[in-house]
């Protein structure tokens, strides 16, 4: 072979492979897709919404005009957590910063005697469809229902039937105002399943989603999920129910679905844990911290996360955490 020939070829190879290296050492890393929690900002010490002698549980927010309404679950703090089996009920708390604080207005519903909703009213969550403001609620598990009104400040037309077959409500409401749930689900394995519902306007009916099938991944479980749509997906955060997702029981787990079936977990980094850091320089870890709701803004960014938080003395209120504009991009 002839020797120049074959030290052209060699420095040929060499230098190929070393741009071949530097292209890719060059190249831009693969970053995992951030969640909410890259976002999260420090809770104001003295917002949120919080009430003498009562537990605040189940928040969940709209904005009418210049005001904001804080839709949440209490009850007696001398009954203790156990006390919303049978004591809760639903009130209505009002803001002009939706960060709070928050000033209570008025109870809006209460359990009924010989009705379907005769033990308590709970996992409040409001949304609005077209002209109507629909609250939604459960009784015992595995209950949920609504009542509708023309104003956020009723009067509310409760339905004397059940809705759902399932707890834990998180109701998103299309632009065709057609609605998609998605809830909380104890089969008889007991395991909690993600499910999900839709039905063509919020009067129903509802129709269960893939056979009342476990919509997250590797049979997880969850409690508490809170939904929006953004990026073209279904996006959700709920409580990490066994730890199963984020090695932690009931830290912050998100997930996102392009088609309301198909969840995937967004990242194995807890969202959010019973940690929360306040805006004068202090933190609190609370002994529970569950029922997440995330407020967007009209663009689809996620700009405050509420949450229910029990400390390790005394009544649980509601802490807002503002949220420096979220929008998922995985």
């Amino acid at each position: 072979m002839n020797f120049n020939f074959w030290l052209t070829a060699t420095l040929a190879v060499f230098i190929s492979a070393n741009s071949f290296s530097a292209e890719l050492t060059n190249a831009p890393a693969q970053t995992e897709a951030r969640s909410l929690k890259d976002y999260l900002l420090p809770a104001p010490k003295h917002g949120g919404f919080a009430m003498d002698g009562y537990m605040l549980w189940c928040s969940s927010v709209i904005k009418v005009g210049d005001t904001y309404h804080l839709f949440a679950s209490r009850w007696p703090a001398q009954y203790g957590m156990n006390g919303w089996s049978k004591y809760s009920e639903c009130v209505r708390a009002t803001a002009t910063n939706l960060l709070g604080p928050y000033t209570f207005q008025e109870v809006v519903l209460q359990k009924r005697t010989n009705n379907w909703d005769n033990s308590r009213v709970h996992n409040v969550k409001i949304v609005k469809a077209s002209d109507k403001f629909v609250l939604y609620y459960i009784n015992s598990a595995n209950q949920t229902g609504y009542a509708v009104a023309d104003a956020v400040t009723g009067p509310w037309t409760r339905q004397d039937k059940l809705a759902i077959h399932a707890s834990n409500p998180a109701i998103l409401v299309r632009p065709d105002l057609s609605v998609y749930v998605f809830c909380r689900l104890k089969d008889s394995a007991q395991v909690n399943r993600g499910i999900a519902f839709t039905a063509p306007s919020y009067a129903g009916p509802y129709s269960v989603v893939a056979n009342g099938a476990n919509l997250l991944p590797d049979n997880y479980e969850l409690e508490d999920p809170t939904i929006w749509w953004a990026n073209d997906q279904y996006n959700v955060l709920l409580n990490d129910w066994k730890g199963k997702a984020t090695g932690t029981q009931k830290d912050g787990a998100q997930y996102f679905s392009k088609d309301g079936v198909h969840y995937q977990l967004l990242t194995p980094a807890p969202v959010f844990t019973k940690t929360i850091p306040y805006d004068d320089g202090t933190s609190e870890t609370f002994s529970r911290r569950e029922r997440p709701f995330v407020y967007t803004n009209e663009k689809g960014e996620v700009i405050a996360l509420f949450t229910a938080c029990l400390p390790k003395e005394g009544s649980s209120s509601v802490v807002v955490q503002p949220v420096k504009n979220y929008y998922p991009q995985n």
